[in-house]
């Protein structure tokens, strides 16, 4: 950042160099891995700036794991003898406080494969998932508790096959397993359980080189145990998205030195590894944040106007909305004795370790330079604030949101710098005294009649009692200030409007 921000006196987040981190630190990466990967696998850890060994027996595992940054398990050849294996090394590395990535190799194409997984993952100590999107839509169906799932699986062998919503089943299962999950395709994502990223890179190439998406794996691995460096100034969600990026990226950069010829193109791949740069990885557009409807379904927004100007009052508040279910908290500080400046800053430093603690989106209402200085999620901003690529700029891959009343506002509004928006208000409303006339729930499918696509939440005088006419006119979710803020229980509000939610979702 090179503008000042007033919150930060002239501080500013350092730059994200991270690959020159990754290859100072040299990681040691343990692959328990197939047999068809392994000379693969251990290349390409090299290249990157990492170091692999192998391992295949505990006796062995228990002198090196003292030593490891990160253990990668990959089952693709897999053996009962190896299972016991599997689950030794789990304990051996929660031991050790050493991060596991699993790779569920074909676990879509058998019961006893995805058996398999689904014990691990039980074990409740894998650090992040990375796998296909049949493979990861077939341990979300497994997992999920949603008794309409789809638990057929799709694709043959260790291919799958194209998998629709992968951005919503990644969020879902991360916070399904408390765990990041990438997913890989035509595009990638990968989702903390917070945020969701979308990474755009790569070549349909490196699908016809065995061990390009296993090799994957063990290079999350090596960046995942350099995040510690980076933990304050980029989610991991983020984190992980630019290791996915920097993958796709020597693939496609192969392919400008080899052409699409399989054989040249393993050569070139281990070389664009070893050479891509931090300069190339934070070009733009390396990353595409995205907002799924699930994120938006009850969005509580407040602030200490909303709880007679008492901190404490807000903060129990916005603890107990986060246990009872709300899926976005924005954090909205105006009108007359509102708090400004650093006491602001720490109130806001709080309640977002508050939504951090509960896994729950993290918005900055209009304030761009507090939402930058405490690292929000996103924010959130109004048809008079900001214009939209200008908080793009600043904001970087932050969520962005923007309020949008009416078909003339939407037809003005640059819609491609935002990632979800607000529209109403529905109904009359006293948490806002310039809240414009309201609009009704109509007001969002004649929006979305005129091309609006992004997810949007409705906002305005919404109670548990006029909140289903929203989400049936095509909202993704309710936003709501009053009804959860001066609840004489705001768990129990909080509950009931994510029931009211859950049980309207189609």
């Amino acid at each position: 950042m090179t503008y000042e921000n007033p919150y930060m006196k002239g501080r500013t987040w350092p730059e994200l160099n991270i690959l020159e981190t990754l290859r100072q630190r040299n990681p040691l990466v343990i692959c328990i891995t197939n047999d068809v990967v392994r000379t693969f696998t251990a290349n390409g850890l090299l290249a990157i700036g990492a170091s692999p060994v192998m391992s295949e027996c505990s006796e062995d595992l228990k002198d090196l794991i003292v030593h490891a940054s990160a253990l990668l398990i990959n089952i693709g050849t897999l053996t009962p003898d190896k299972v016991s294996y599997y689950k030794e090394a789990i304990k051996l590395a929660k031991t050790h406080e050493v991060p596991v990535v699993l790779d569920p190799v074909g676990c879509h194409a058998g019961a006893y494969r995805l058996s398999v997984v689904l014990d691990l993952i039980k074990t409740g100590n894998i650090s992040l998932l990375r796998g296909n999107q049949s493979e990861i839509k077939a341990i979300y169906d497994a997992l999920s508790p949603d008794d309409t799932a789809n638990n057929s699986t799709t694709g043959k062998g260790v291919d799958g096959a194209q998998v629709e919503d992968s951005a919503v089943i990644a969020y879902r299962l991360a916070r399904l397993i408390n765990c990041p999950v990438v997913t890989t395709g035509e595009e990638d994502y990968i989702s903390d359980g917070i945020r969701v990223f979308a990474v755009p890179h790569g070549h349909s190439v490196m699908t016809a080189v065995t061990g390009t998406g296993c090799l994957l794996g063990a290079v999350l691995a090596a960046f995942f145990s350099a995040y510690y460096p980076c933990k304050d100034s980029v989610s991991i969600g983020e984190f992980l998205a630019y290791a996915l990026a920097y993958y796709g990226l020597a693939g496609e950069s192969a392919v400008q030195v080899s052409g699409v010829k399989p054989g040249s193109f393993s050569t070139a791949f281990m070389d664009a590894l070893y050479t891509l740069d931090d300069a190339v990885l934070m070009a733009e557009n390396r990353i595409r944040p995205v907002v799924v409807p699930d994120q938006l379904q009850v969005y509580f927004i407040g602030g200490t106007q909303d709880v007679g100007l008492n901190e404490n009052r807000l903060l129990s508040v916005v603890e107990e909305a986060c246990r009872g279910g709300v899926t976005c908290f924005q954090f909205r500080e105006k009108g007359m004795g509102t708090l400004e400046g650093q006491q602001k800053l720490e109130l806001a430093q709080q309640l977002q370790q508050i939504c951090a603690k509960y896994n729950v989106l993290y918005i900055i209402n209009d304030d761009v330079d507090l939402a930058v200085a405490v690292n929000a999620d996103g924010v959130h901003v109004g048809q008079e604030d900001m214009r939209l690529e200008e908080v793009r700029n600043l904001v970087g891959h932050k969520a962005v949101g923007i309020s949008i009343h009416s078909i003339e506002e939407l037809h003005k509004t640059v819609v491609v710098y935002a990632d979800c928006v607000g529209v109403g208000p529905m109904y009359a409303t006293s948490s806002k005294p310039d809240a414009q006339e309201p609009c009704g729930p109509n007001r969002i499918s004649e929006l979305q009649a005129e091309g609006l696509t992004l997810p949007c939440v409705g906002i305005g005088g919404i109670t548990l009692d006029n909140a289903k006419p929203i989400l049936e006119a095509g909202a993704c979710g309710v936003a709501i200030i009053s009804a959860i803020a001066h609840a004489d229980n705001p768990y129990e509000a909080a509950q009931q409007f994510k029931h009211l939610v859950d049980r309207a979702q189609p």
